[in-house]
């Protein structure tokens, strides 16, 4: 122990290789302490759960120890964007001014690579996105790029987003996949990706990549990835969420859609003429819609409880109806494959395929009359366009994960969790306990505190004379006060709202402002309009523009995003972001609770809330020289009992009290920033 823990310590000396490496990097004593701690738990075999606070270098303080330790590691964080950073500069970084180089290996899902074959497909076997002018242009350019990629990972590609139509077209999936058969197996990138993963002494993943190859290895004793020492769990707040995703049983419209796509470009394909490809896959589609359709009542909107054989707010009868209709289709795809589906290797997995989603339907559609037991809970979404999902989900992750730490040999591999918000104690106990680690033995935890100087760099308004979150007018009064405020900066304001409905809300009513003049022409950007990368492109470039803009968003957009120096400084928060009281599995989760005793509110809702807060407000200070006012337009803050313990969770932070000192405030910000120029405030 002795040698790795002073090796960290040599390491980030202020004579030390790193600050050799990195002219002007200040030593951080916090950086420091969660560097030992993390070199401590590697050389005794023990877990660590650390909160890093925003600014104490948390990458470098894991990558070091691990880099020193010789040990092989999985990297897992909880976005592709923190994936990519971690691979493209922060180990070379730290390889670099280390002098220890390290093969690296970056390891997406599959579905962020391109199929060489599906994408051949897509280009010429006369499907309906073929037909498409606009599908058929994407198309080519993707196969102009497909010729230059090495690695063929997708977010290469400008524009192709999780929404793109292009996206399923040009991928894999674990079902369509034709593995060892595939014409284009030997220049596949996935397998490349997972050969070069198999070959490394790191492997930088994601959470969600990481909870499926744990599902696999115990489902069908196929392993993706390699055993190593150490695991690195970053952005560690995420994992019980992405655990519930993962370990959730579901079938979505979505699904069943690429299934008919996967009848009509396969059938033609494979088996032209000896069933109706077309028909069939039609029957699936309209079969499909048939239950997005159903009637619902007023009060069910975007989730329905399902507690009984049929989903809250759905007539019984209609149900039955609407059930039985999707399963005849999945039977009948199911027939007419099965009969050919000894002419081709391929329509042999899309036969798999229907039989894992027919299986998969009947367990969760006919359904029992209750969930499987107390620890799971089932609900149906809606969404637009007549799409729905059906979910059976556990309440935590606390059993599978506990499971993975708790069943290692004693000293084999080491666990690190860190993240920037993980409890509001020493304990740690909102983060272990999703987890079922607040018993183990060997989990040691450690909070360090940001190195900013938050009093000064910072400021905290909460209107007092706002309408309540819960008014109609509260969204109108809150962006009149926003564009006046990103008026005197020049824009350079973030608003985050509670919900994607609320985004599109805010951004018609700041649009209002300019239209009528009220405000300078500000560019309005808002969530859904563009990808997340190229908003935050757009945000950036706009703070060299006269009025600047507001970016309007939610969801991803309250954590990992990164806008140090200037181009933020209005951090708008619209309300408080308590759990939706329509979310079924919040509401089995406070059931749980009061079960045992417990309040639901005070023991759930409320540290939910107070954890998304401070996740939402850490977007404000990136860097020691950052300024900045945080705005939170709700005044239950003010109000009611829990304001107070809400606002301890944030960071220390200048109060200001009313409008007029909001107004000095802004114009502070203007005058002292770098990039100030001649502008008048209004």
């Amino acid at each position: 122990m002795v040698d790795l823990v002073q090796g960290v310590a040599a390491a980030f000396a202020a004579d030390g290789p790193l600050s050799v490496a990195r002219p002007g990097l200040r030593p951080r004593p916090g950086q420091l302490a969660m560097a030992l701690a993390v070199a401590k738990a590697l050389q005794a075999g023990e877990h660590l759960a650390v909160e890093a606070g925003t600014g104490v270098g948390k990458t470098f303080a894991y990558l070091v120890p691990v880099l020193l330790s010789g040990q092989r590691a999985l990297l897992s964080t909880a976005t592709q964007a923190l994936q990519d950073q971690l691979f493209t500069q922060d180990i070379p970084a730290v390889s670099r001014a280390l002098g220890l180089p390290v093969r690296a290996a970056l390891l997406k899902g599959r579905s962020s690579y391109l199929c060489l074959h599906r994408l051949e497909l897509a280009r010429t076997a006369g499907s309906s996105a073929q037909r498409d002018p606009a599908v058929a242009a994407g198309l080519e350019q993707v196969q102009r790029w497909a010729r230059l990629t090495r690695s063929g990972d997708v977010g290469e590609l400008d524009g192709l987003d999780e929404r793109s139509p292009l996206r399923p077209l040009i991928t894999s999936t674990r079902h369509n996949c034709e593995g060892t058969t595939c014409p284009q197996a030997a220049a596949c990138h996935v397998n490349l990706a997972r050969r070069q993963a198999r070959e490394a002494d790191w492997v930088v993943i994601n959470h969600h990549l990481f909870f499926a190859d744990q599902i696999i290895r115990e489902a069908e004793a196929v392993d993706w990835l390699p055993e190593t020492g150490v695991v690195v769990l970053d952005e560690a707040h995420q994992l019980n969420d992405t655990g519930v995703q993962l370990l959730s049983r579901s079938i979505a419209s979505d699904n069943l859609r690429d299934l008919a796509r996967e009848l009509r470009v396969q059938g033609h394909a494979r088996a032209r003429g000896l069933r109706p490809w077309a028909h069939l896959a039609l029957n699936l589609e309209q079969a499909c819609r048939a239950v997005g359709s159903l009637p619902r009542e007023v009060a069910i909107r975007s989730r329905s409880a399902w507690n009984d054989i049929t989903p809250e707010g759905l007539a019984p009868a209609a149900w039955r109806v609407a059930v039985a209709g999707l399963d005849q289709a999945l039977t009948a795809a199911l027939e007419a494959v099965s009969a050919t589906a000894q002419s081709a290797a391929e329509l042999v997995r899309l036969l798999d395929r229907i039989k894992v989603l027919q299986n998969t339907w009947r367990q969760l559609a006919p359904g029992s009359t209750s969930p499987v037991d107390a620890t799971s809970v089932r609900w149906m979404e809606w969404g637009a366009d007549r799409s729905w999902r059906m979910v059976r989900a556990p309440l935590d992750s606390a059993e599978r994960f506990g499971r993975l730490v708790q069943n290692a040999e004693p000293g084999a591999r080491s666990w690190i969790f860190a993240s920037a918000t993980l409890g509001h104690d020493d304990t740690l106990g909102w983060f272990t306990r999703g987890l079922g680690l607040a018993d183990h033995p060997t989990v040691r935890t450690l909070r360090v505190a940001s190195p900013f100087d938050h009093g000064e760099q910072a400021s905290l308004f909460v209107p007092h004379d706002l309408p309540e979150p819960s008014e109609a007018a509260h969204t109108p009064e809150l962006a009149a006060r926003v564009a006046q405020w990103a008026n005197r900066l020049g824009g350079r304001t973030l608003v985050l709202t509670t919900t994607l409905r609320a985004v599109a809300r805010m951004a018609e009513a700041l649009n209002e402002q300019v239209l009528q003049g009220r405000c300078a022409p500000v560019q309005v950007l808002a969530q859904g309009s563009l990808s997340r990368a190229a908003l935050l492109a757009r945000f950036r470039t706009a703070a060299s523009t006269p009025h600047g803009a507001i970016l309007v968003a939610s969801a991803s957009f309250w954590e990992g995003v990164d806008l140090p120096g200037d181009a933020l400084q209005l951090l708008v928060i619209d309300k408080l972001p308590f759990p939706s009281p329509d979310d079924p599995l919040t509401a089995a989760r406070g059931a749980r609770l009061e079960a045992l005793g417990l309040k639901a509110f005070g023991d759930a809702y409320l540290p939910e809330a107070t954890m998304a807060l401070k996740q939402g407000a850490g977007r404000l200070i990136r860097t020691e020289t950052d300024r900045g006012v945080l705005v939170i337009g709700d005044r239950r803050l003010l109000t009611r009992s829990y304001g107070l313990q809400m606002l301890d969770s944030l960071p220390p932070m200048r109060r200001v009290v009313d409008e007029a000192d909001m107004s000095a405030a802004l114009d502070a910000l203007v005058l002292t920033r770098s990039s100030t120029r001649a502008r008048p405030c209004s």
